[in-house]
């Protein structure tokens, strides 16, 4: 077991929480900014091809931050798997928003009981 102190535990929590932060409103602001640049285009009467190009360059951009978030995803889970092996394993750090428990795991967790409590009524 490797020994962390807990102020480095919160160090390493908070700048997970802001990078995720960070991406998580990069993202959104592509978001917004494709919608503006379609609203503006529609108003201003623009070429077509015009807005396009705008389109394709900040969706381009969009996909890389998306990827970017996916590495960052990878990154939190190492960091879960690694905080079990510390004396930190039984800290949690009050993660939340878009660092909160993966539902969709969770969802998976509790389907599956219910799917083998069936099957046992079943027989």
């Amino acid at each position: 077991m490797y020994n962390v102190d807990l102020a480095s535990g919160h160090v390493i929590a908070s700048d997970t929480q802001a990078s995720v932060a960070a991406l998580d409103g990069a993202v959104a602001a592509h978001a917004r900014l494709c919608a503006s640049i379609i609203e503006v285009s529609a108003s201003s009467k623009l070429p077509i091809v015009s807005a396009q190009k705008m389109l394709q360059s900040i969706t381009a951009g969009m996909a890389q931050l998306v990827a970017g978030r996916a590495d960052l995803v990878e990154t939190v889970h190492e960091l879960t798997k690694t905080q079990s092996k510390t004396s930190l394993r039984e800290v949690g750090f009050g993660c939340s928003g878009s660092l909160g428990s993966d539902n969709k795991f969770n969802e998976k967790i509790n389907i599956d009981k219910i799917e083998n409590l069936l099957e046992k009524n079943a027989t």
